[in-house]
Parts: structure tokens; C-alpha cells; sequence
């Protein structure tokens, strides 16, 4: 593990950095799709600017409420403090999309925007995923496999080497279909049935996992709930094609 890494003589954590590096991307590809799809300028940076606010903040909150309740019930004033780190995935994603949401309703844009995410989200999971690895948190219950990677002592599956791999390919896939996808908004949504699944599955292999219940965390939970909402979207999906190619014929 790589806790810190040294530069110009400051130790900065491994952790912050590639967190940055990962919100950068996905904002640089967040422009880039923007751009292409000829979005207005101006509305879009509010969104995206909206989306890394709330993705902020949802995190963070996201430790406090799930990860950490005890110390930040008795320090709640450590919520503000960046240096004790804490922060969640699942709780920065529902951040930024409800910052999203709620941008775009103060503004008035109504044109669909999940599809510019969706690759940047992904890459961005990709990368901060590395950054938990060198930092040594969100590893893997106890394995002896041989690519099990020690953590406090223990041989454990390197959980955020396989999410990071994971969303590394998610993106590559959301890369190569967001030119042929006809209906804006399902690229997001493919992205979320996908990573949902996979979050869902990797939990179980995780050997922090928070809270829950009826033996699943609330990681779990909210990847079921994701799976069921976007799952549905794509059954009626099938069956409304199913029923014009009927009508057609």
C-alpha cells in the first residue's frame, strides 16, 4: 500500500490525489459529450458544477450518517474537516444525481443529461477505486488466492482492484455505444443496471460492509432497488417494441 505520496517534499494522501484526478476526468468527459451533442454551454456547467457539489456532499454525508455515525454523533463539526477522509461511493452518487436534479429545476433545463455522466462516472469509479487500493480501505474478506493482496496482516481479495477493473470496462462499453443509442437517457441507465449488478455481487466479497439488513448491507440494498427501477424501464422497453413490430406486421 501507498497510503501517501511524496511531492516537492509534502506528503499528500494517495487517496485525495486519484479522488481528484477521478472527479477531473469525469468532468472532462462530462464537457467533452456536452460538446458533441451541441448542449448549451452555460446550463450544462451549472449541472455538472451542481453534480460535483452534491456528489460532495452526499459522500461525505454518506459517512457520517452509515460509516461513521458514532464519531461524527459526538464530532459533528468533523464533517467539515477534508484531512479525517470518509467518504462513500453510493452516497456520492445519489448526491450528485439529486444535485442534478435539483440544478436543473432552478435553472429550468429540461433536455436529459444523464447520458454526458455516464462514461465519466465510470472511468472516474475506475479511478478512485486505485486510490481506496494504495490507501488500504473497501478491501475483500479473507482469501489465500494468488493474487490476494495483504491488508492489516491479512491475505484479502483486493475488492477495489476488481471494481476498479470492472468500471474500467463499464466505461469502455459506455464508450463505444453512447454514439448508437437512440433514446437519451438510456445510456445512464445502462450504466446504473450495470454497475448496480456488479455492486451488488462484489458486496458480498467485501469485508466492510455497512449496516443493512436480512444479511445484505445498504450498499445492496439501494443496487436492488436500482435494479428493479431500471429493469422495469427496460421490460416495458422490450415489450412496447414487441408490440409495434406486432402492429407492423
Amino acid at each position: 500500500m501507498a497510503p501517501h505520496i511524496t511531492i516537492f517534499g509534502t506528503r499528500i494522501l494517495s487517496y485525495s490525489i486519484c479522488n481528484a484526478v477521478a472527479y477531473l476526468a469525469a468532468a472532462f468527459l462530462f464537457y467533452l459529450e456536452a460538446k458533441r451533442k451541441q448542449y448549451p454551454l452555460e446550463p450544462v456547467l451549472h449541472v455538472l458544477f451542481g453534480s460535483l457539489l452534491g456528489a460532495l456532499i452526499g459522500s461525505r454525508l454518506g459517512s457520517a450518517f452509515f460509516v461513521y455515525p458514532d464519531f461524527f454523533t459526538r464530532n459533528p463539526l468533523a464533517i467539515l474537516l477534508p484531512q479525517l477522509g470518509g467518504k462513500t461511493l453510493v452516497g456520492g452518487l445519489i448526491g450528485g444525481y439529486l444535485g442534478v436534479v435539483i440544478t436543473r429545476r432552478i435553472i429550468g433545463f429540461r433536455r436529459s443529461t444523464g447520458d454526458l455522466f455516464a462514461p465519466g462516472v465510470a472511468l472516474g469509479i475506475a479511478i478512485g477505486r486505485i486510490g481506496c487500493f494504495l490507501n488500504g480501505c473497501c478491501f475483500g474478506l479473507e482469501s489465500h488466492l494468488p493474487w490476494a493482496v495483504s491488508f492489516n496482516g491479512i491475505p484479502s481479495h483486493p475488492a477495489q482492484l476488481y471494481e476498479s477493473i470492472f468500471s474500467l470496462g463499464l466505461f469502455l462499453m459506455i464508450w463505444k455505444l453512447r454514439t448508437g443509442i437512440a433514446v437519451e437517457g438510456d445510456l445512464f441507465k445502462i450504466f446504473l443496471f450495470s454497475y448496480a449488478a456488479f455492486r451488488f455481487m462484489i458486496e458480498f466479497l467485501r469485508a466492510d460492509q455497512v449496516g443493512g439488513w436480512g444479511g445484505l448491507s445498504i450498499a445492496q440494498w439501494i443496487s436492488l432497488a436500482v435494479l428493479c427501477q431500471v429493469g422495469e424501464y427496460f421490460l416495458q422497453e422490450i415489450e412496447k417494441r414487441r408490440e409495434e413490430n406486432a402492429y407492423g406486421k
